[in-house]
């Protein structure tokens, strides 16, 4: 019993560095438009970051917005 305990904390704590770090290393957010359901999503990259450190990485981590910007009457 004390073993699934140690676990359940293990992946507790696991959990809450993942989003922690995911949050400080995040370089933007990626908007996603769907408000027209005749065309494509439109996509749209928003940067906190300067285009030269973006630039220099291997591997970014983006947030996710989906949001219909235009509203429908």
């Amino acid at each position: 019993m004390v073993v699934v305990v140690w676990f359940a904390i293990g992946v507790l704590i696991g959990c809450v560095l993942t989003v922690t770090i995911s949050r400080i290393k995040s370089v933007g957010s990626l908007r996603i438009d769907t408000s027209d359901p005749d065309d494509s999503p439109y996509l749209f990259l928003e940067l906190s970051n300067d285009v030269g450190e973006v630039y220099r990485k291997k591997y970014i981590i983006l947030r996710v917005n989906i949001k219909n910007f235009i509203p429908h009457k």
